[in-house]
């Protein structure tokens, strides 16, 4: 039983760090309340030609803390990042998108690529909207050992589009090693019992 236990451990211990995404709620970058700025690459993001749009609470709030980013800065424009996961290893992708305020459907598309497979094209119209009006999109995807995880505007070019905030990376217990974490669980509980009877 011990033994299970330590191998549930060590199981979930290597779940909660593989396929871990730095900075994907972009609050590693400084910056003060209000301003915003266009840079060449953030902490833990490359970014394309015309760089990546970060913001603190401008045109809307974040989902997650003060900080996001918009893909659309003098146009269009992508940040990716290579991730190190286990070959074959499944993994639950997580992002939250909003559509630029004002800013009709035609102009706030963003492709969520994993590797080279277009995973989706987040897409919405803010007409009307005031702020961000953040949704969240969720992925399952698969590692391969080295990973790209890019997002890139496709909409219209025009220094306006959608943002992203708290993008977030697990793994997914395969159905075998639950069971074993499970298994694990109940023996952590059992054992104390064990040692009651024994007193």
């Amino acid at each position: 039983p011990l033994r299970t236990l330590a191998a549930a451990a060590a199981l979930c211990t290597g779940a909660a760090h593989a396929g871990y995404i730095s900075n994907g709620s972009f609050e590693a970058e400084t910056l003060v309340n209000g301003d915003w700025t266009n840079r060449s690459a953030l902490t833990g993001w490359l970014a394309g030609p015309a760089g990546v749009e970060i913001r603190n609470n401008v045109a809307g709030a974040a989902q997650d803390g003060k900080m996001y980013v918009e893909l659309d800065t003098t146009g269009n424009s992508a940040i990716w990042q290579t991730i190190t996961t286990g070959n074959g290893q499944h993994l639950r992708l997580s992002a939250w998108y909003a559509p630029r305020e004002g800013v009709g459907l035609d102009s706030n598309d963003i492709q969520v690529w994993w590797g080279n497979t277009l995973l989706s094209t987040l897409a919405g119209s803010g007409a009307g909207q005031s702020g961000n009006q953040w949704r969240e999109f969720t992925w399952d995807v698969v590692g391969s050992g080295t990973d790209t995880l890019r997002f890139s505007a496709v909409g219209t070019s025009d220094s306006l589009g959608g943002s992203l905030d708290n993008i977030r990376l697990k793994a997914v217990p395969e159905p075998g090693s639950l069971a074993l974490v499970l298994a694990a669980v109940g023996c952590a509980v059992a054992v104390p019992r064990v040692r009651r009877r024994r007193a």
